[in-house]
């Protein structure tokens, strides 16, 4: 697979153009460009029900958590490793299937919501790639939550 930089305002526009919780970046472009050969013909019954997976907002608490409790800042990896201990009982089934990328649905949802986070001011737009990173208001919100 290869890997392209873009720029916050091309990555907001792709954010527009998906469906939540169920497009990644690739099947975007691949929307946009037309290479989705089931464009139009998607079954709705394909998709997971509502309230069947874990909502997307469920992954903040646990990503302010594991940030602040990781010193504010981590790669990724470590983040989604962490928020993966905390919600451990709230993951079902369905959260820990792949989407038609390959990815582990639970993944990609704690993913949408650091952006979510993002545009909140919680989470460092700046941060160097595959680093997710706590702003003052994100510090001053996990705070509250461990009180």
């Amino acid at each position: 697979m290869k890997s392209i930089r873009i720029d916050d305002e091309v990555w907001a526009a792709l954010q527009k153009r998906a469906k939540a919780f169920e497009d990644t970046p690739n099947s975007v472009l691949r929307r946009i460009l037309h290479l989705d050969k089931t464009q139009g013909k998607r079954n709705r019954s394909n998709r997971t029900p509502k309230g069947v997976k874990t909502p997307q907002a469920a992954y903040r608490h646990p990503i302010l958590r594991a940030l602040y409790e990781l010193g504010g800042h981590a790669q990724v990896s470590d983040v989604l490793e962490k928020v993966h201990v905390l919600m451990a009982n709230r993951l079902n089934e369905t959260d820990y299937q792949p989407l038609a990328s390959g990815e582990i649905r639970w993944r990609n949802t704690a993913q949408w919501e650091r952006n979510a986070m993002v545009e909140e001011g919680l989470l460092k737009k700046n941060s160097p790639r595959g680093v997710w990173e706590l702003t003052a208001k994100g510090i001053a919100e996990a705070e509250a939550l461990l009180e």
